[in-house]
């Protein structure tokens, strides 16, 4: 390790020998006790078995919002029952006011959070850390995720799970049928394992969140913080044995691109899942297709370095928060989208699961040649492979390693990093880790790395960190924004509540900042300030004020936007301003504007979205977003406009349809991406997928078609399981 690098690795060790005496509260002492039942419930949403009626009551659930620890304004009731082979829940939410109970989502994991909803969280090995979450609306509407370390992102929520739920309003509220297959879940060896469990409730029209057991401000995270669930007890004599899962494809259809001949597309493929043991589980894959992926969203890039899109497709996301590794879309040892995206999956595998206190995940996957476009070199033939272990060394405490790697075409680029996350105090955390890249086309090693402290409680913070990136530091397997930097990060928040008021609920006040300095030199390579304030409502509804102050030195000309920029110091003084409604109602909005300086030249511009759920079979969102800039350099004045319709549409829970349609001023290009899912049963899916791209703008040549592609593609998957 390079003597530079040697206050970073010393830090990790010493966080980890001192973390033992930062743990915040004991462990909460409520239980909830599961019974064993003869009798298979009828997931119908009604209840009706008797021995329902017998079963323990979970209740006592107490407000997290608006007003912390109060009594909910509803009353919620929880039985759980299971047998050898599902655990079952069965919830009754009252509710003084049934008929303005809101529910408008059919379609699996769209945005439940927007209706009446319930969250079943099920820490199935009982570390305290990870977590699985069910949620529900009153229909039994479906949403899933998966928590790792106390912390989740919204990629999380793309994993589905395969279970049974059904949901009806009734005259005294509304109630739940659940039924989750402990093949769904991995948990322990234990002959009578136990579970952490937490459940939540939001009764939207109040905007108010309750939650059993009661987790409140003090810990931000919320349903995240797992180290503050219940016991659930009572489970034993479980089916265990191993699990199969197959899952094959079939696809069929046509592609074409520009002036090109049609390319008709058939292929089949499969998915196996096979259980090694009740704790891992290995995923294959053989041919892999990913032709069901909604569209990204369409993005303008005024920056000077890469776009983030976010991981979607399916294989990826099962414990994808196990295979994280460095500070979240700025350097990430392994990024997902780097595999499969500009060349095919030949095929592969992984194993993820739980060894004792050590989590493991293991990934190998081979990609196959892809032809070079507009006379890039093309990319060979490779296999891509991550390790990443995280053990549990303390209450609260984990401390990990990851190794990449990417080899192919005669050239190699590995990875290997260690890294340790410890939590405390309620919500304060720190962490650190160092990573160091070994490539075959470079001399010398390259690393980077980082370390972040924050210390938080339910109503102001403080937080400092330091990262350094080399210069050449870029894995094949990763996503890296910039290079060639030391940052210094700061910041203090405060987040007053009014819990007594009938109006305004919180007010948060944020300022932040960092600082890049050349490795080398020293020198300031960029900054940036913020000073972030939003007022949330009682309603729901929150209105938002930024100010920003940045500096930005180019050490050569730089490109923004296909406009060439002098070296030279910019600096930036901008400021916007954001409001929205609640989305849960019928109509809703945001509105957002702003301006300010941009390199040295000014740049302003508007925003905003509206939606109408016309009820629960129809929700249409439009959105646009302008920016007006004006750069001091020749063809300096420009705007950029991306607008776009979404459509969702959903005959029942089983079918539905998701259309996204959108077009900028910059390509020219009306995209639409139509995807109709039918739930033929649980866990298989037919898909209709219709991708089409037309220029819009002016022609050289008016014979050349304006149809930059059009697909269309059934893709059918059929899950057996053994």
């Amino acid at each position: 390790m390079k003597s530079d690098w040697f206050p970073i690795g010393a830090l990790v060790l010493f966080l980890g020998v001192g973390a033992s005496h930062l743990q915040g509260q004991a462990a909460p002492t409520e239980q909830a006790r599961a019974t064993r039942v003869s009798q298979v419930p009828d997931i119908d949403g009604n209840l009706d078995e008797a021995f329902w009626a017998t079963l323990p009551v979970i209740s006592g659930f107490r407000q997290r919002e608006p007003v912390d620890g109060a009594e909910a304004s509803e009353r919620t009731e929880v039985r759980i029952a299971f047998d050898e082979n599902n655990l079952y829940f069965a919830l009754r939410m009252f509710d003084s006011e049934p008929e303005l109970i809101r529910r408008s989502i059919l379609q699996r994991e769209g945005r439940i959070d927007q209706d009446d909803n319930v969250r079943i969280a099920l820490d199935t090995y009982h570390d305290r850390r990870n977590a699985y979450i069910f949620e529900l609306n009153p229909f039994g509407t479906q949403g899933d995720a998966l928590i790792s370390d106390e912390s989740m992102t919204l990629s999380d929520w793309n994993w589905e799970g395969v279970y049974r739920s059904e949901g009806r309003i009734t005259e005294d509220g509304w109630q739940l049928e659940v039924a989750i297959p402990f093949t769904t879940i991995r948990f322990s060896d234990d002959e009578m394992p136990e579970m952490g469990i937490a459940i939540s409730r939001a009764i939207r029209r109040k905007n108010e969140e309750v939650f059993w057991p009661h987790i409140g401000q003090l810990y931000r995270s919320g349903i995240s913080q797992v180290s503050r669930y219940a016991t659930l007890t009572g489970l034993e004599g479980l089916h265990r044995g191993r699990y199969a899962e197959v899952k094959p494809f079939a696809i069929a259809g046509a592609q074409k691109n520009g002036d090109e001949d049609t390319d008709f597309l058939d292929d089949v493929g499969v998915d196996v899942k096979y259980a090694l043991t009740s704790n891992l589980i290995a995923d294959l894959t053989w041919n892999t297709d990913f032709a069901q992926v909604e569209a990204d969203n369409t993005q303008i890039n005024l920056t000077r370095f890469s776009l983030f899109f976010p991981e979607k497709r399916e294989f990826f996301l099962e414990r994808a928060g196990l295979f994280t590794f460095g500070n979240s879309r700025e350097t990430e040892v392994f990024f997902s989208r780097r595999v499969g995206l500009a060349s095919d999956i030949i095929g592969g595998g992984r194993v993820t699961g739980q060894v004792g206190k050590l989590s493991v995940g293991a990934l190998s996957l081979w990609t196959d040649d892809a032809p070079g476009v507009n006379g890039a070199p093309g990319i060979p033939k490779a296999n891509n492979s991550v390790i990443r272990v995280r053990a549990d060394v303390m209450p609260r405490v984990t401390a990990g390693g990851i190794f990449a790697s990417r080899a192919g075409g005669g050239e190699s680029d590995q990875v290997v990093g260690v890294d340790l996350d410890a939590r405390f105090w309620g919500s304060s955390s720190f962490s650190a880790w160092i990573a160091s890249q070994d490539n075959s086309q470079q001399t010398d090693r390259s690393m980077a790395g980082s370390l972040k402290v924050d210390l938080r409680d339910d109503r102001k913070g403080i937080g400092a960190g330091f990262a350094r990136v080399e210069d050449n530091f870029s894995p094949a397997l990763g996503f890296v924004r910039r290079t060639n930097y030391d940052r210094y990060s700061g910041g203090i928040s405060f987040f007053p509540r009014f819990e007594q008021s009938e109006r305004v609920r919180r007010l948060t006040m944020v300022i932040n900042g960092n600082i890049y300095n050349l490795i080398d030199s020293g020198e300031r390579q960029s900054s940036d300030m913020l000073s972030h304030n939003m007022l949330s409502f009682q309603s729901g509804d929150w209105v938002m004020l930024n100010l920003r102050r940045s500096f930005e030195r180019l050490e050569g000309p730089a490109s923004i936007a296909g406009r060439i920029l002098d070296a030279g110091d910019y600096s930036f003084v901008a400021a916007d301003v954001a409001m929205s409604t609640n989305e849960s109602r019928e109509f809703a909005g945001a509105l957002n504007a702003r301006a300010g300086d941009f390199w040295n030249g000014t740049r302003n511009g508007f925003g905003g979205r509206l939606t109408w759920k016309t009820g629960p079979n129809l929700t249409l969102t439009g959105s646009v977003d302008r920016n007006n800039i004006s750069l001091p350099v020749a063809d300096g004045d420009f705007s950029t406009t991306v607008t776009g319709l979404n459509m969702l549409a959903a005959i029942s829970r089983d079918l539905f349809a998701n259309a996204l349609v959108q077009w900028d001023d910059v390509s020219k290009t009306l995209s639409a991406n139509i995807r109709i899912n039918w739930i033929h049963t649980p866990g298989s899916d037919l898909f209709l997928v219709l991708d089409t791209g037309y220029f819009t703008g002016d022609q050289l040549d008016p014979r050349d078609t304006r149809w930059s592609n059009r697909t269309g593609v059934v893709k059918l998957t059929w899950l057996k399981a053994f």
